[in-house]
């Protein structure tokens, strides 16, 4: 199956390293193709968990600090505030998420 230069659109063995139209290199093109899959599998690879060993009560809020990658005080502060502003929904809502989201694997 050929590669395709980016640049001109012409057809090249999987072995060149230039376009043999337009000179393009051809092997900047596939490490950017590389990347750009490596970059996809990490980030696909995310899974929202409850954390089992920093939890306060349900290892929730935790876990969703770890998932959006911030501090697990500010997301436990957010979860305070959220309570006081909306009252009692807010505490369905987190044990609703706390039945349904599983506990990270050991």
């Amino acid at each position: 199956m050929p590669e395709y230069c980016t640049r001109c659109g012409v057809a090249n063995k999987k072995t060149a390293e230039f376009c043999v139209s337009c000179g393009e290199n051809l092997t900047i093109e596939r490490e950017k193709k590389a990347d750009k899959k490596d970059e996809s599998a990490q980030t696909s690879e995310k899974t929202l968990y409850r954390s089992r060993t920093n939890k306060m009560i349900t290892g929730l809020a935790a876990g969703l600090a770890k998932y959006f990658d911030m501090e697990v005080d500010l997301m436990r502060i957010l979860w305070v505030i959220a309570f006081f502003v909306s009252g009692s929904t807010i505490a369905i809502v987190y044990l609703i998420m706390a039945a349904v989201i599983p506990l990270e694997p050991e």
